[in-house]
């Protein structure tokens, strides 16, 4: 499985670096919330998009794992009830039979 993911990363990474020398001299026009951007080279556009993008998947990511580590936390308290309730009733006296 390791020689697996190594390989998706090398090929991300080459992909990356040959999309960056191969568009180092592009430059775009950015409109930013209203206010206009000219002549920035397309890499740093591209680099900047994917670093929010990291940013707020990271964000989305953290908030994910602690609903569920908060869900997991419910959950083994509820399972400690239960197994505190089967040890009760297993330590619960037989009824004597009436005569």
């Amino acid at each position: 499985m390791w020689i697996l993911r190594t390989l998706v990363i090398i090929v991300l990474i080459v992909l990356i670096v040959g999309f960056a020398i191969y568009n180092s001299d592009q430059t775009v026009s950015v409109n930013l919330y209203g206010k206009q951007y000219f002549d920035i080279p397309m890499i740093f556009v591209a680099f900047w998009a994917l670093v929010v993008g990291m940013l707020i998947s990271f964000a989305l990511g953290i908030g994910y794992y602690f609903k569920m580590y908060s869900e997991l936390r419910n959950q083994r308290r509820e399972n400690q009830k239960l197994m505190d309730e089967i040890t009760a009733l297993r330590n619960l006296p037989l009824e004597e039979e009436e005569k």
